[in-house]
């Protein structure tokens, strides 16, 4: 590993209600659990292999969270997000995300940049295969190696509120979307290796945009006459 680039950060032990909160999250972003879905909590405890009390914990969080909602009657469901929603989401995204960039760019280096330069190649090769649940993987593991390398915990922790609840693998399924973003994620690439902390920024920043209009363009090819 290159003097200049600080070792990856060790793993760090979860308690159960972190866990369950880690796996539920995942779950929402992925796009396994739907928006509109109940979480019924007796299912809850059977697909995550644990008790009720760390679970219970976890959804609170999630609503604290604006994840899920809780609706009389009804009980907890994952929260629906309104095209509104979306399109703030968004414009937030396109202010803190082409920062993480360039503080990256800064220091970016060895091992870091290696790690980058293989999720491109492995992206490449997802989008070639049309594989969209792996498209999602490799893009999100992509972004969260160069935001990681701005060494910036609170930055960091407000990009990952606005991933936290997205279900990503929508956007994959938009004809034309992941081979876009593949062209736009080699931009950005060229921008990174030449060491441009403000052209990758700028690049990144684009593809945030593009991102959002494909999102506002499906949803209004998608609504029903």
């Amino acid at each position: 590993m290159d003097a200049a680039t600080p070792p990856l950060a060790p793993p760090r032990h979860l308690t159960k209600t972190e866990l369950a909160l880690e796996l539920l999250r995942e779950r929402i972003r992925s796009g396994e659990l739907v928006p509109g879905q109940r979480l019924a909590l007796e299912e809850l405890t059977q697909s995550l292999g644990m008790s009720a009390t760390p679970i219970r914990e976890a959804l609170r969080l999630l609503q604290a969270d604006h994840l899920v909602d809780y609706r009389p009657h009804h009980g907890v469901v994952v929260k629906e997000l309104a095209p509104e929603a979306t399109v703030e989401i968004y414009r937030i995204r396109s202010v803190l995300e082409p920062l993480a960039a360039e503080l990256a760019v800064e220091a970016l280096a060895g091992e870091r940049l290696a790690q980058l330069e293989r999720l491109h190649e492995a992206l490449r090769t997802a989008v070639s295969a049309g594989r969209g649940k792996r498209i999602a993987e490799v893009n999100a593991d992509w972004h969260w190696t160069l935001y990681e390398s701005a060494h910036s915990t609170y930055l960091n922790d407000f990009i990952r509120r606005l991933w936290g609840g997205f279900p990503w693998r929508t956007m994959w399924a938009l004809p034309g979307r992941a081979e876009q973003s593949l062209r736009e994620h080699e931009a950005m690439m060229e921008a990174i290796r030449s060491g441009d902390g403000a052209k990758a920024a700028s690049r990144l920043r684009d593809h945030i945009v593009s991102g959002a209009e494909t999102l506002v363009d499906g949803a209004e090819r998608l609504r029903p006459e």
